[in-house]
C-alpha cells in the first residue's frame, strides 16, 4: 500500500528545490498542480533515475522487489499480493484494488468502470472495497454491494476506523444483506473452478476474466455504452442493481439466448432494452463447472444454444504451487456437447486431486423433451473397449416446464474421460424398419416379433424393431491392432422374417487398426466359406498398434450388439450400429447406423435431386443396371460409400465393400460384411483419403480436356467428315470426335461396316490436324457368325461366362446389339419382338480372368493395326447389358431365389427379379485365381472388371497414355477410366441434375463462400451470401476465387496448337498461391514450377 510513492508532506520535511525537474515548464492538471504533492522531490534519486522520470514506476518496482521475497518466503508455494499502485506488466505478479473509495451510490458504479478498465490493462486480480471504505455504509448499499461484489475477481468487504462496521454479521442474523449475502457468495463459491479457469486462461492466452459487453458483442453498436453490467469471461452475465429504492433495472440484453441462472429458465433475447430485478445470466452454449469447496464434488452446468451444442473447459491444479502450468502438474478438461452427446476430454492429466474428487451432477438448459435413455462411457479405462452404463431413471429428472434436465449420482472421477449420451429423438425418428418390403400389415410385423404402431408421419414405419432385437456379445478379445468378438443372434426374438433366408445364429466381427485414421471391420459367419470382394484397397502391411496416435476410439456395445467409432479430438459417433434391427441371413443382412449430422454425400449410381441427400426414411437400391437415370432408379454402376460432414466440420467416408444388389439403408442380398472407415480433419480431405484407399484417379491425356463430340446415330463416314470440316469452319474449340456402334458391321465389335469404309482415311486426316478419335466397343460378342474371329478366338481361349458345369456346359447366352447376318430389321416392329427375331445370341466375356484380358488386347491390337487407328475407348454396355431378362428363352438354370432372393432391394423393375435387362444370377464367373464365384456375386463388379484390361490395351496398342471412357463403375474404377452419367435426356430436370445446384430460370440463385470472388475478370464485391446472378442465354456464370494463380494458354481450336498464359486472382492481402504442372508434349522438355 501506500506506494506510489505516497507522502503526508509536500516534498519532504525541507520542501524541494525550486529546478526544472520540480517545477517543469509544463505541469500537467494533477493534484495542487504540483507535482510532488504528496510524494517525494522530483528530483530525489531512485536506482533507476530521478524520481521526475521513473516516479510512475515506484509501485511496480515495490511488487518485483515483494515477489521476490515472497519466493523466498514461501518457496514453492503460490501467494497473493495485492498493490495499490500499478504500471502495465504489474498484473504478472500482483492484483490491485481501486483504493480508498466511498459508501456512496456512485463509487460502487464507478467500480465497475475501474474492474473493467484494469481488465483492459493486464490485471484481472481487480475488485473494490465493497460496501466502501471511507464512510457510513446503509443496509441496502451494502446489502447491494455484496450482491455485485460477490462477482469481483478480487472479492474483498474492507471500510476504514471509526466507521459503522459493514461487515454482513454486522447487520444481524436475520437480516435481509446477510441472506443475500449467503446466497450470491455461494453461488461465487459454486463457479470457483469456472473462475478459476478464466484466470489460467488469462495467464496462459492473455484473455479477460472480467470483461465488456462489447468484447463478445462487438458487432452490436449497442453494446458499446453498456457499462453498468459485466461478463465473466464470455458467457455469464451479471446485471446488478446499483440505485436506491429500485426493485427493477433497465439493463440491455444482446441478441442471443440466455438462461436465468437462479431459476435456469430460457431467457429469449432479441436485443431488448428491459426492466428486470437483480440476475445473472448464462450465455448459451457453454458448459460451466461449479463446486462449493475443493473437496466437494465437481458438476457442470450446460447451456445448449440454438444448435444444440455447448462448449467449455476446466483447469485444475493443487490451488497452491507455483509454476504447475509450466511443470504440467494439472489437469485440463475440454467440454463439448453435439447433438446430445456430452464430451468431456481430458487434454493434461498432470496432476491428481488428493480429495478423489468426482463429477456427480450435471445440470443440462435447454432440454425440452425428457431423454428416452442416458447412458456413460468411460473412455481411457484400462480396457481399450471402455465401460458404458446407462443410468438408471432414479438418476435422471427433467423439470419440463423449465426445459432442464438434471442428471445425479454420477461418480465421473477427476482427470479422466467420460462421454455422457442423452437420446432426445422423438419415438418415431427412432423406428428401424422391420418390415421394409411393400404392404406391411400389423400380422405380417408381429409374425416377424416386431412392433406395430401407426404413425401420421409420412415415411415413418408402422412396423418396426424392438429394442433388444439383434444380437448380443458372447466373447470379445482386444488387442494394440484391434477387436475380435464373437456374438450370437438374441434368441429372444423368432428366427427370420425370410423363411428362404435362415438367420445364421453365430458371427465373428473382426475390427482391424488399419492406420492412424483408417479402421476396417467385417462381419461373416465363422463356419462357412464365403465370397469377399475381389477389389484390392491400398492398406498398410502393419496395423497402427498405438493407441495415442489414432484418431477414433471403437467402442462395442453388447445388447444389442453394435459398433461405436468415436472421433477422439470431438467426441463425435462417426459410426454407431448399437441400434436394433441387425440382421445376418443367408440371403439377407441389414446393418443400422446413427448419423452423427444429416449432412451425408454420396450413394450411387442413382439420381438424387441434391448433392446432399434427404435421409428422412429414403432408400434408394443399388445394383448396376442399363436404366438411363431416374429418380430413384439404379443406374450403371455401383458406389456403397458416403461422406459425412459433422457438426464440427470434421468429416468422415464409409465404404461397405460388397458387390451384390443392396440398399441405401445397409440391407443387402448377401451374406459377407467389410468396411472401411476413415476419419479426416474436413471434407476435402476426406476424399483425398478415400482415393488414397481406392487408388488415386488415372491422369488423362492432356488432349482429352479439350470438347468432345459424340452421336449415336452417324449414317456413314462422310456426315463425320462433313461434320468435322463444319465444327471447324465455325471456330468452334473441338478435340475430340467419337464413333457409336454406328461403325459396326451389324454392332459387331471390331467390324467396319460397308458405309464407314472411309472413316479409317477421315480418322487419319483428323488426327494429321491435331484431333483424337475414340471408338466405342461392347462387351457382348455375338456368337451366330459363319466367321468372327474375336467369338473364334474367345472361346478357344474359355474366355465367356458359362453355366455351372453340374446344371450346363454352354455358354449363358444373351442378346444385345448385335443382329443377325443376312436380315433386315423391321423396325417398325416392337422392341421385344425385334430382339427375338433380329438380334443374335452373345456371349460375355468373363474380364476377370488373365486369359480374357490377352483375348481382348489381341482384338483391339488387330484393329489399331489392320483397320483404323485411334486415341482412346469408350466402353458400354458393360453392367452388364442384354436385351433379353436372365438367357435366351428366359429361363435360368439353377437356384431360382438367387433371381428372386427373399428380400428385394428397391431396384427398378424389381418385381422382374435381380436378372432383368442382364444374365441369370446362377451364371458362373472365374476369378483369377481359379476360384468359381456366382454372377450373384460379383454382377456390380462386371464393368469394374472390363476396365483395367481395356485401359492396359489402350496403353499397349497406342504406347500413349489416351482415354478409356467407362459406364459401369465400382470404387477404384477410377485408376483406369472415367465416366459420364449415361444416357440421360434432352430436358430441363436433366441439366439440373447434372449439375447441381443450375436453375432452369433466367435468373439464378447462387451462394458465394467467405472469399474475394472475382466474376472471371471483375472483383464481385460480395462474400458469405445467397445472390441472384444474371443468367441470359448466352452466359453461365465463372467466377475465380482470390488468392490463386490459374495456369492458362491462349484459346484455339485444338490443344495442340495451345499458347501458355497466366491468370492471377489477388485475395484481400493481394497475395496469391501458385502451382503448374509443364509436362512433356510434342516432345518438349519436362518442367515443374512450384511458387
Amino acid at each position: 500500500d501506500m506506494n506510489e510513492v505516497s507522502n503526508f508532506l509536500k516534498g519532504s520535511t525541507t520542501g524541494c528545490e525550486d529546478n526544472k525537474l520540480n517545477y517543469p515548464p509544463y505541469t500537467p492538471k494533477i493534484l495542487n498542480e504540483l507535482l510532488y504533492s504528496m510524494t517525494l522531490c522530483m528530483d530525489a534519486k531512485q536506482e533507476w533515475g530521478d524520481n521526475y522520470d521513473v516516479h510512475s514506476l515506484y509501485g511496480y518496482s515495490m511488487v518485483l522487489a515483494t515477489e521476490k521475497a515472497l519466493q523466498h518466503v514461501f518457496g514453492p508455494n503460490r501467494t497473493m499480493m495485492l498493490t495499490r499502485s500499478s504500471f502495465p506488466g504489474v498484473g504478472k505478479y500482483s492484483g490491485h484494488w481501486l483504493g480508498d473509495n466511498t459508501a456512496t451510490w456512485n463509487d460502487i458504479k464507478w467500480a465497475i468502470h475501474g474492474m473493467l478498465e484494469f481488465g483492459l490493462f493486464g490485471i484481472p486480480y481487480i475488485g473494490a472495497d465493497i460496501c466502501g471504505f471511507f464512510g457510513d455504509s446503509s443496509e441496502e448499499l451494502c446489502r447491494r454491494w455484496m450482491q455485485v461484489g460477490a462477482f469481483y475477481p478480487f472479492s474483498r468487504n474492507h471500510n476504514a476506523m471509526n466507521f459503522k462496521p459493514q461487515d454482513p454479521a454486522a447487520f444481524g442474523a436475520d437480516s435481509v444483506l446477510v441472506k443475500t449475502s449467503k446466497h450470491y457468495l455461494r453461488i461465487r463459491y459454486t463457479l470457483l473452478p469456472y473462475l478459476y479457469t478464466l484466470f489460467y486462461k488469462a495467464h496462459t492466452t492473455g484473455e479477460t476474466v472480467v470483461r465488456p459487453v462489447l468484447h463478445e458483442f462487438y458487432s452490436d453498436r449497442a453494446t458499446w455504452d453498456v457499462d453498468l453490467q459485466f461478463l465473466w469471461g464470455k458467457h455469464l452475465l451479471i446485471t446488478p442493481v446499483l440505485d436506491p429504492g429500485v426493485d427493477t433495472i433497465r439493463v440491455y440484453i444482446p441478441d442471443a439466448v440466455w438462461y436465468d441462472y437462479e431459476t435456469v429458465r430460457a431467457f429469449l433475447s432479441l436485443l431488448t432494452v428491459l426492466e428486470i430485478p437483480h440476475h445473472i445470466y448464462v450465455f448459451v452454449g457453454h458448459v460451466v463447472v461449479h463446486f462449493c469447496s475443493r473437496s466437494n464434488p465437481m458438476g457442470l452446468v450446460i447451456a445448449l444454444d440454438d444448435n444444440n451444442q455447448a462448449a467449455g473447459e476446466l483447469f485444475w491444479d493443487d490451488g497452491d504451487s507455483r509454476d504447475t502450468v509450466n511443470n504440467g502438474n494439472y489437469i485440463h478438461y475440454k467440454f463439448s456437447v453435439i447433438y446430445g452427446v456430452l464430451t468431456m476430454q481430458v487434454t493434461k492429466a498432470g496432476y491428481k486431486d488428493p480429495n478423489n474428487l468426482k463429477f456427480e451432477n450435471i445440470t443440462v438448459l435447454g432440454v425440452p423433451h425428457p431423454p428416452t435413455s442416458v447412458s456413460v462411457t468411460h473412455v481411457n479405462t484400462g480396457s481399450h473397449l471402455g465401460a458404458t452404463t446407462v443410468l438408471p431413471n432414479t438418476n435422471i429428472y427433467h423439470d419440463g416446464a423449465k426445459e432442464v434436465l438434471f442428471l445425479h449420482g454420477l461418480s465421473l472421477t477427476l482427470g479422466e474421460t467420460y462421454l455422457v449420451r442423452w437420446d432426445m429423438e422423438d419415438e418415431e425418428l427412432q423406428r428401424f424398419n422391420c418390415h421394409p418390403e411393400e404392404n406391411a400389415d400389423e400380422a405380417k410385423c408381429k409374425s416377424r416379433g416386431c412392433i406395430w404402431k401407426p404413425s401420421s408421419t409420412e415415411r415413418v414405419p408402422w412396423c418396426f424393431y424392438p429394442k433388444d432385437y439383434g444380437y448380443v456379445v458372447t466373447a470379445a478379445t482386444e488387442t494394440d491392432s484391434g477387436i475380435m468378438v464373437d456374438i450370437t443372434r438374441n434368441v429372444k426374438h423368432r428366427i427370420s422374417a425370410r423363411p428362404d433366408s435362415p438367420d445364421i445364429n453365430n458371427l465373428r466381427v473382426e475390427i482391424r487398426y488399419h492406420t492412424s485414421d483408417l479402421l476396417q471391420f467385417k462381419i461373416w459367419d465363422p463356419t462357412s466359406d464365403r465370397f469377399e470382394v475381389p477389389v484390392p484397397l491400398s492398406t498398410p502391411d502393419a496395423p497402427e498398434t498405438d493407441e495415442n496416435k489414432r484418431l477414433y476410439k471403437v467402442l462395442i456395445s453388447n445388447k444389442p450388439f453394435g459398433i461405436q467409432v468415436i472421433r477422439r479430438s470431438t467426441g463425435t459417433k462417426i459410426w454407431d450400429s448399437s441400434v436394433p434391427g441387425f440382421t445376418f441371413s443367408d440371403m439377407f443382412i441389414q446393418v443400422s447406423t446413427r448419423l452423427p449430422s444429416k449432412f451425408i454425400y454420396g450413394f450411387g449410381e442413382t439420381e438424387h435431386p441434391t448433392f446432399k441427400h434427404d435421409l428422412n426414411y429414403h432408400t434408394w437400391g443399388m445394383f448396376s443396371k442399363d436404366q438411363p437415370p431416374g429418380y430413384k432408379m439404379n443406374c450403371y454402376g455401383v458406389h456403397p460409400f458416403y461422406m459425412g460432414l459433422e457438426d464440427t466440420a470434421d468429416a468422415h467416408g464409409v465404404l461397405l465393400l460388397n458387390s451384390n444388389a443392396m440398399g441405401e439403408k445397409w440391407r443387402t442380398c448377401e451374406h459377407f460384411y467389410t468396411w472401411m472407415l476413415f476419419h479426416a480433419p474436413h471434407i476435402f480431405t476426406s476424399s483425398v483419403r478415400f482415393m488414397c484407399l481406392i487408388g488415386r484417379p488415372v491422369l488423362p491425356a492432356y488432349w482429352s480436356l479439350g470438347f468432345q463430340l459424340c452421336r449415336y446415330g452417324y449414317a456413314n463416314d462422310s456426315e463425320i467428315k462433313s461434320l468435322y470440316k463444319d465444327m471447324r469452319a465455325a471456330g468452334i474449340p473441338y478435340d475430340v470426335q467419337y464413333a457409336d456402334i454406328d461403325y459396326m458391321e451389324r454392332q459387331l465389335d471390331f467390324v467396319l461396316d460397308s458405309e464407314f469404309a472411309g472413316l479409317p482415311a477421315v480418322v487419319d486426316s483428323m488426327r494429321n490436324e491435331g484431333m483424337r478419335f475414340i471408338f466405342i466397343l461392347d462387351p457382348a460378342i455375338s456368337g451366330n457368325e459363319t466367321r468372327y474371329p474375336a467369338f473364334e478366338r474367345g472361346q478357344a481361349a474359355d474366355v465367356f461366362i458359362k453355366w455351372p458345369k453340374h446344371l450346363k456346359d454352354d455358354i449363358v447366352w444373351g442378346k444385345v446389339w448385335p443382329d443377325l447376318p443376312n436380315v433386315d430389321v423391321d423396325e417398325n416392329l416392337d422392341w421385344d419382338t425385334q430382339v427375338e427375331i433380329y438380334r443374335a445370341y452373345t456371349a460375355f466375356p468373363n474380364f476377370f480372368r488373365t486369359q480374357t484380358a490377352t483375348w481382348w488386347q489381341k482384338e483391339i491390337q488387330d484393329f489399331y493395326n489392320n483397320i483404323m487407328k485411334f486415341d482412346g475407348l469408350w466402353i458400354d454396355m458393360n453392367e452388364p447389358a442384354s436385351f433379353v431378362h436372365g438367357t435366351v428363352g428366359g429361363k435360368c438354370l439353377g437356384d431360382p431365389l438367387l433371381e428372386n432372393p427373399p428380400y428385394m432391394p428397391p431396384l427398378e423393375s424389381k418385381h422382374l427379379g435381380l436378372n432383368h435387362k442382364t444374365l441369370c444370377m446362377n451364371s458362373e464367373q472365374i476369378l483369377n485365381n481359379g476360384r468359381k464365384v456366382r454372377h450373384y456375386d460379383v454382377h456390380n463388379l462386371y464393368g469394374w472388371s472390363h476396365t483395367k484390361p481395356s485401359f492396359d490395351a489402350l496403353l499397349s496398342v497406342t504406347g500413349k497414355r489416351g482415354v478409356v471412357v467407362t459406364r459401369s463403375t465400382y470404387p477404384s474404377s477410377g485408376k483406369w477410366a472415367g465416366h459420364w452419367l449415361g444416357d440421360n435426356f434432352s430436358r430441363w430436370d436433366q441439366l439440373v441434375k447434372s449439375i447441381i445446384g443450375i436453375c432452369r430460370f433466367r435468373e439464378v440463385e447462387g451462394y458465394l463462400p467467405n472469399a474475394r470472388w472475382y466474376d472471371y475478370h471483375t472483383d464481385v464485391g460480395v462474400r458469405g451470401e445467397m445472390i441472384s446472378l444474371p443468367t441470359p442465354l448466352s452466359h453461365i456464370n465463372l467466377h475465380v476465387r482470390g488468392g490463386y494463380i490459374l495456369p492458362q494458354q491462349k484459346p484455339e481450336n485444338t490443344t495442340c496448337c495451345l499458347g501458355k498464359d497466366v491468370l492471377f486472382a489477388y485475395d484481400l492481402l493481394r497475395s496469391v498461391f501458385f502451382y503448374l504442372f509443364i509436362f512433356k508434349r510434342w516432345n518438349k522438355s519436362c518442367l515443374v514450377i512450384v511458387g
